[in-house]
């Protein structure tokens, strides 16, 4: 007995596939699934001698599913993988992951079988003894996976595409699904920049890393500029025609198809497709399909454009909070900004990405917030905390995270705002967090946060010079602070990178004595 199973969201046609698979004429058992989530369980606990599954489900992509499985030592059967289309890309992970056939929508039934009889190694029985797939079924076949794949597009487009988080995901999410659309191997998305008159393209598929080299370039140095400026909406060139085969300054291609990508109406991109399957005039009803995807882009974008408005204006907000909060102490006032351009120097050395060190500057500007919970009395007392007002201090960086919790824009800067106190030896505060357990953008900030603290003027004493900071970054380095950040610091001393109030002074007159090591300066909430 053979235990196949059929992996495919829509219904009709997963009957189909099964009535085809019946005509193998041995004995079989055939299961069926409907999503990725159906398949991985069957899977997972059951056994199966082959697998027919399409390519794109509701939930996803069965290659990702596939190379989970691997990953995770369970036993996958010899695959079978259909789809209305396969791009380079899907293609070379099917090659990767072992899929025994890849089989193009619509196909013929015979094709399917033969696939089977191979990865299955089935000896079928003589020909008179099949029993044929209905006409009915036969005749509705290619029009079934055609209705299949266009439903699979139009359900990525309103499901898949509004899941992305930022503008860049969107536009890859919509290049992918363009392509899919009119069968293109290849294509970008492309933002113009009205001021300089440029396209700077933020999504690309099915180029050579050569092609990809020259990211920006002039909207003159381009077909495009009709799209952009209104005078065209659709621009198509084939290969029997004379239009130029250009379609950015260093790519050249036989044949592309453009349209332009708007934001609240107004042309502000193009979305530029090429190497179609077929070099025909692209039917009405794939253009249909594209206007769809630019309507349903443009509204991605604009409500993207607007949250990102929102954060911006809600985080600029917040910093203005917290620098009238540091200006009613000329003590403490401008500390946060010059945390975060420490924060931002030491994320920099340690090689971080720009994400990360975007993050850092403004978690850097924002890792006080909570002390506009603090009453006056404490915040501006002119001298040492006691130790009830010291703890009273300490609950600062919890009222932060308390004030940032419902700010979906600001979920990792909260993390810095909570454990900027944090100790690498488990001692510091909220949570004891130590080690890596504290996140890294954190420690950073922690190590940025006490070289402020100590060098710059207090009421009851005056600001420390480097020397005597570098000595209190060494001596609590493994304790209170990651030393891999505490070497990056050091680092940034030593070749003069570091301008403090106390190096201002020094011009002046001698610095101040050092503090005894054993000082406790450090864990002074700043």
């Amino acid at each position: 007995m053979i235990d196949l199973l059929v992996v495919e969201d829509q219904p009709a046609v997963r009957e189909i596939i099964s009535e085809v698979v019946e005509d193998l004429n041995v004995p079989m058992r055939i299961g069926q699934a409907s999503s990725l989530k159906e398949a991985r369980e069957l899977l997972t606990n059951q056994h199966w001698d082959g697998l027919v599954t399409d390519l794109s489900l509701g939930d996803g992509q069965s290659l990702d599913l596939i190379a989970e499985l691997y990953e995770e030592n369970i036993d996958v059967p010899p695959v079978i993988l259909v789809s209305g289309f396969l791009s380079a890309k899907r293609l070379r992970q099917a090659e990767e992951l072992h899929v025994h056939h890849v089989l193009a929508k619509p196909f013929n039934p015979e094709a399917l079988l033969d696939c089977i009889r191979d990865a299955l190694s089935i000896e079928d029985m003589p020909k008179p003894q099949q029993r044929r797939l209905s006409e009915q079924s036969n005749r509705l076949l290619p029009e079934m996976f055609e209705m299949d794949r266009k439903l699979g597009l139009l359900f990525r487009m309103f499901d898949e595409m509004p899941k992305q988080k930022d503008v860049s995901g969107v536009c890859h999410s919509a290049l992918n699904l363009a392509m899919e659309m009119i069968h293109a191997q290849g294509g970008y998305l492309a933002l113009y920049e009205r001021n300089q008159k440029k396209l700077v393209r933020v999504a690309t598929q099915g180029f050579s890393d050569e092609e990809t080299s020259v990211a920006t370039c002039d909207i003159h140095d381009t077909p495009f500029s009709p799209l952009i400026h209104g005078s065209k909406e659709y621009i198509e060139s084939l290969p029997s025609e004379s239009l130029s085969a250009a379609c950015w300054p260093n790519i050249q291609r036989t044949s592309y198809i453009a349209v332009p990508v708007y934001l609240q109406g107004i042309s502000m991109g193009v979305l530029c497709l090429f190497d179609r399957a077929s070099n025909e005039p692209l039917a009405d009803e794939s253009r249909y399909m594209l206007s769809l995807l630019i309507k349903k882009l443009d509204t991605l974008l604009d409500n993207r454009a607007v949250h990102a408005a929102l954060a911006e204006s809600m985080n600029e907000t917040l910093i203005a909070l917290v620098r009238s909060l540091e200006a009613r102490d000329r003590y403490t006032k401008d500390h946060s900004s010059r945390v975060s351009a420490l924060a931002v120097l030491f994320a920099q050395t340690l090689g971080l990405d720009d994400d990360s060190v975007q993050l850092i500057k403004t978690g850097g500007l924002l890792h006080d917030i909570g002390k506009v919970g603090i009453a006056d009395s404490v915040l501006l007392k002119p001298g040492r905390y006691n130790d009830q007002e010291y703890a009273t201090m300490k609950a600062h960086p919890a009222i932060g995270d308390s004030i940032l919790k419902n700010m979906d824009t600001l979920v990792r800067e909260r993390l810095i705002v909570r454990h900027h106190h944090e100790r690498w030896d488990g001692k510091g505060y909220p949570d004891k967090l130590g080690s890596t357990d504290i996140p890294f953008e954190a420690r950073i900030v922690c190590v940025a946060d006490a070289m402020d603290a100590m060098t710059t003027h207090r009421v009851y004493r005056m600001a420390k010079p480097l020397s005597f900071c570098a000595e209190q970054l060494r001596f609590n380095a493994g304790s209170q602070f990651d030393p891999q950040v505490v070497d990056v610091a050091l680092a940034a001393i030593e070749q003069g990178n570091i301008y403090t109030q106390a190096l201002a002074d020094e011009t002046h007159e001698e610095g101040e004595g050092v503090m005894p090591a054993s000082s406790n300066m450090c864990n002074m909430p700043s």
